[in-house]
């Protein structure tokens, strides 16, 4: 029976090494039939569960071998990042501490323990980890970006901006540098009369976070062309008539008159490198549709009460512990849904139906723009934003369009733990890339409902 198991063992290795996941998971699962305690088929399920975004399934095998060897550091290594995936970070954590006290230095546990610090918004300790596990490892690009991640947020910009190139190969969402037949924008370059083809490489947020940098090339007399996502070209250019602004889908033609290029991104490591720096950042970046705003203004003015949009979820299907710690239940809003004078608009993109029946059951009040569509008519949101006395919202694409048009916004989250760099606040309170966007956080700020119960308090404030 032993070397019937030992074989089926080595079939599903193979498999699990040839990238077959799912026949490798099968194989583990015949021999846990076999033996329910049998060590390397339970670590191997928890791997490929792991890499399979099963968190849960993941956490459950690990647990079951570490019954069988509790101080195997890799297991520990798996099922810590399987709590992390579930937004368990200190369990997390604990997991990564048991696993480097059993192989000191070891470089995955030390990442591991950085991400789990990081996650709990314990940023220095982060970088030590990093920088250890880099001492060990120093071509690791996905350690250089974790540990760019945490000096952005410790508003280590240089340091940040310098590890922040390794996103190509060690981000969330790996990726090719594009290719040009032209130099790359160096620092160099300012003022000597250079056309720089400035392009995006990630999502509708970053894009916008990145592109208000174009505000310094501008002032600094650079010609340039600026790629962004079609939806946002027009109010793009309404605010910017004097910019070359082009969609994504004619950039190729546009940036043939360029000779230099530079992703939007890499743009931090010349024009942000201080928090001093930040205080270039552009009021606002795009303009609403007027004649839409004044429609929507109209709209909402026929109810009485203050005009608040809301969105409280954000939509990562492959990264689902983002999804876990941004998002908000709709029911924390209750308190401020309550406020006699506050109405709440719903500005969440997605689908929220079930959401928002459940939240009526409740007694929440949330009204919901008819016709408008929340993913796809972006100069629609912005005109529906401007229309509401003020924005509340998670840490998601609507915090973006909303800081992006000046718009006074409330950004939540709790216990004083940044989702993002972008959203660690400046003396004052606010985002350094959003001049509009309030922080509101906060350590005894410890639940969603606590968090927005201030920020309802603040809207009834005027503060």
């Amino acid at each position: 029976m032993a070397s019937a198991i030992d074989a089926a063992m080595a079939t599903a290795a193979r498999l699990y090494r040839s990238g077959d996941l799912q026949a490798a998971r099968s194989t583990c699962e015949g021999i846990l039939q076999a033996d329910a305690r049998h060590f390397y088929a339970l670590h191997l399920a928890s791997t490929i569960a792991l890499r399979e975004g099963r968190g849960a399934d993941c956490v459950a095998l690990a647990t079951r071998a570490l019954h069988v060897d509790p101080d195997h550091p890799e297991v520990l290594s798996n099922r810590g990042a399987g709590l992390r995936t579930m937004c368990r970070f200190a369990e997390a954590l604990a997991d990564y501490e048991r696993a480097l006290s059993v192989a000191p230095g070891s470089p995955g546990p030390l990442v591991g323990r950085g991400v789990a610090l990081a996650a709990l918004g314990r940023f220095g300790d982060a970088v030590a980890c990093y920088d250890a596990a880099l001492a060990i490892d120093p071509a690791n690009a996905r350690t250089r970006y974790n540990r760019a991640l945490s000096h952005l947020a410790l508003g280590h910009y240089r340091e940040g901006w310098a590890d922040y190139e390794s996103r190509w190969a060690g981000g969330e969402n790996p990726m090719l540098p594009r290719p040009f037949d032209m130099p790359e924008f160096r620092d160099a370059d300012w003022g000597k009369g250079h056309r720089t083809a400035l392009w995006t490489e990630q999502g509708l947020g970053d894009q916008l976070l990145f592109a208000s940098l174009a505000a310094d090339f501008a002032a600094l007399g650079e010609a340039f062309v600026l790629e962004i996502d079609a939806r946002l070209v027009a109010p793009l250019k309404r605010a910017h008539p004097e910019w070359h602004v082009v969609a994504n889908a004619q950039s190729a033609a546009a940036f043939a008159a360029c000779d230099r290029h530079l992703a939007l991104a890499s743009a931090g490591r010349f024009l942000r490198n201080s928090a001093a720096s930040f205080a270039r950042q552009p009021r606002a970046l795009l303009a609403p549709d007027p004649l839409r705003t004044g429609h929507y203004r109209e709209l909402l003015a026929r109810t009485p009460g203050r005009p608040i949009g809301v969105s409280w979820r954000t939509f990562q299907p492959t990264r689902r512990y983002y999804e876990l710690s941004k998002s908000a239940p709709l029911a924390a809003f209750g308190a401020m849904a309550k406020a006699p004078d506050v109405r709440l608009v719903d500005l969440q993109y997605g689908d929220t139906g079930a959401e928002r029946e459940d939240f009526a059951r409740q007694g929440g009040r949330l009204e919901r723009i008819e016709g408008l569509d929340l993913f796809n008519d972006i100069d629609g949101v912005l005109a529906a934003m401007h229309a509401c006395e003020a924005v509340v919202t998670t840490s998601n694409v609507t915090a973006h369009l909303a800081g992006s048009i000046g718009k006074r916004t409330l950004l939540v989250y709790p216990r004083a733990n940044p989702p993002f760099h972008y959203w660690v606040p400046d003396d004052a309170g606010r985002s350094r890339w959003y001049p509009s966007v309030q922080i509101v956080t906060g350590v005894e700020l410890d639940t969603w409902e606590r968090v927005l119960e201030r920020a309802r308090d603040m809207l009834g404030e005027g503060i």
